[in-house]
């Protein structure tokens, strides 16, 4: 398969994941309003992530927060870490699924923010919930910015 050009794949980041089909990684950082309930979310929270082509990620639950035994508890910040995830180029919104029967996503818990390192672009992304996209069971998230560059991208030999 001949390698497309990064005009005509219409990102501008190519990812080093295309040739090789090495899976993604991105880590989710959601802090908890201090206005949610105690308790947390009584249903299962997921994640889903797309970039400025549409491709998106798998939709994943969020369960096992690597800063807190249990997440989503009031005022906290948990992190979660997605892989195995397929190729994305630069961030542009995200979707937060409650999938409670009964109630409506901000009914029992409600996000203060959330923000997603991108591991193969090195850039961090911070997203701002959109009122008009957003339902009862999904809310949707935009970026807000273009990824602010965390992690240069090569670092020269220090014994050199």
């Amino acid at each position: 398969m001949a390698a497309e050009s990064i005009k005509e794949m219409g990102s501008s980041v190519r990812s080093k994941y295309d040739d090789d089909d090495c899976p993604a990684a991105f880590t989710i950082l959601i802090r908890t309003s201090s206005d949610s309930t105690p308790d947390g979310p009584s249903e299962k929270i997921s994640i889903l992530i797309r970039d400025d082509e549409g491709r998106a990620t798998d939709k994943q639950a969020l369960r096992y927060s690597h800063t807190h035994p249990t997440p989503f508890q009031r005022g906290h910040s948990d992190l979660f870490v997605m892989a195995n995830q397929p190729s994305l180029g630069p961030l542009t919104c995200c979707e937060i699924h409650y999938d409670g029967a009964k109630e409506a996503l901000g009914t029992p818990w409600k996000f203060h923010t959330i923000n997603i390192f991108h591991h193969e672009n090195r850039r961090v992304y911070n997203f701002q919930r959109d009122e008009q996209q957003s339902t009862e069971t999904v809310s949707a998230l935009v970026c807000k910015d273009d990824g602010a560059q965390v992690m240069p991208a090569a670092l020269r030999d220090p014994f050199a």
